[in-house]
């Protein structure tokens, strides 16, 4: 009996020595997850903010790109619209131009012209001026090089602002390649959803080792009784050998028997305690990385607003094509209202022709009436003349020809004349033919009948 209570005894004190060996490895492995657990509770806010404070300035950046691309739009729409301007005043001066090909010269003026710039040339010629050529339609008459080098004008200003639209274009794809990068390396060092918090699961591993803990504590008294019970047995029975002999130690060989048991239990909880250390250690790691590789990531971000960064370049780049955008709208404008200004001075260039036909003839009438007005003048002046010459004649011979000259020379005067001229003295004007007036009349809503002199 004594021997057999000393061979319980020792293997007690083992599987004692074993609980208290595995329950300070528990208790170790414990205090290592409440340092992981408080460096999780303490980075997880870090991370937080630096997730947050990354996503502003990402949105601050879209902005920024956003309203690149708004500029984007409005210079294509500023293309567009200017474009279908310059379209539409070139296809309106083509139609003009092409009327004023078609439309002849009258013949009797081009004589004229031809005839004066004959009397003319020598003059010109001596005076380092082309002599006139000759012209036959209203478009010979135009400076049409004048509008070619307008239009040419007007594509480049398109050009320009092409250009900055390309540049805006370019800004946009360097911003969204960059931006792309940043979202691409914010994507893999966020490797763990903000969703669960870090309170939840600190808590719940925590409470999880508590419970092994609490358990292993409970398993490590019984095991500490069940020593004490057995060492109590053991002095008995060397103290009163007779009592021993009626001990009955059968519940103490009953726990003996579920000691491998209850160690078994210790090192499954043991187990449960590392593991739950194991994870805290690993989620520790995950959120110092994490925060390591946002505080990389808002690095870059921070690089992006520093003097010369790629937001100042941006910036300054977004400034000029702003400048030159407007400063070719204006020109663009300025330009295409000199061309829709000439579009129309053309189109009443080709009407006023058609007035300057019939100006012509009615001119040319009111000559010829003054021409009659003129003859008949001379005429009255004529015969007046020559009826005081009659008058004279006659007193001479009744009175003057016995009154001494010295008397009164000035009484033998010849009378005075009454001369008429046309002034100034311009060449006849032509004679528009027929069909030229007739066409014009129809034209300008004029009745075929005679043209309205006023005197």
């Amino acid at each position: 009996m004594e021997q057999e209570l000393i061979e319980l005894l020792l293997a007690a004190k083992k599987a004692l020595s074993t609980g208290q060996n595995v329950c300070a490895q528990a208790n170790t492995r414990s205090q290592e997850s409440g340092k992981h657990v408080e460096v999780i509770e303490k980075t997880w806010p870090k991370i937080l903010f630096l997730h947050n404070h990354i996503v502003s300035q990402f949105s601050t950046l879209e902005r920024i790109r956003d309203f690149i691309l708004i500029k984007t739009d409005e210079a294509r729409n500023c293309i567009k619209d200017h474009e279908t301007t310059l379209a539409n005043v070139s296809m309106e001066l083509t139609t003009i131009f092409e009327m004023l090909k078609d439309y002849s010269v009258d013949e009797a003026i081009l004589k004229e012209n031809h005839k004066r710039a004959n009397q003319f040339q020598s003059g010109m010629e001596a005076s380092g001026v082309s002599p006139i050529s000759q012209n036959t339609t209203l478009f010979n008459y135009i400076d049409d090089q004048a509008v070619l080098e307008l239009q040419r004008q007007t594509d480049d200003e398109i050009g320009e602002i092409e250009n900055v639209c390309s540049s805006l274009i370019a800004m946009t794809n360097t911003l969204s390649a960059a931006m792309g990068e940043l979202e691409i390396l914010q994507e893999s060092a966020l490797s763990i959803s903000l969703d669960e918090g870090a309170s939840n699961f600190a808590n719940e591993k925590t409470q999880i080792q508590e419970d092994e803990i609490s358990k292993m504590a409970d398993i490590l008294t019984s095991l500490t009784n069940h020593y004490d019970q057995l060492g109590e047995a053991t002095r008995l029975c060397q103290s009163e050998p007779e009592a021993c002999k009626q001990l009955d130690i059968s519940v103490l060989q009953d726990d003996h028997d579920h000691v491998p048991d209850i160690l078994e239990d210790l090192r499954e909880s043991l187990e449960i305690v590392e593991s739950v250390s194991e994870e805290t250690r690993v989620r520790m790691k995950v959120y110092l990385s994490v925060q390591k590789e946002l505080i990389r990531v808002l690095t870059e971000l921070e690089l992006f607003g520093s003097p010369r960064g790629v937001v100042d370049t941006v910036y300054e780049k977004m400034l000029s094509a702003e400048t030159e955008m407007n400063e070719s709208k204006h020109n663009l404008d300025a330009l295409l209202k000199q061309l829709m200004d000439l579009a129309e001075r053309y189109r009443l260039y080709l009407e006023s022709y058609n007035h300057l036909v019939l100006e012509v003839e009615r001119r040319r009438r009111v000559v010829e009436q003054q021409e009659r007005q003129q003859k008949e003048l001379i005429r009255a002046a004529e015969e007046s003349y020559n009826n005081e010459l009659e008058e004279r004649r006659a007193w001479f011979n009744q009175h003057g020809q016995y009154l001494p000259d010295a008397l009164c020379p000035f009484i033998f005067d010849m009378p005075t004349i009454l001369t008429v001229n046309l002034e100034p003295n311009t060449m006849r004007l032509p004679e528009v033919s027929k069909s030229s007036i007739q066409k014009v009349s129809i034209l300008c809503g004029v009745s075929n009948g005679p043209i309205l002199i006023r005197i």
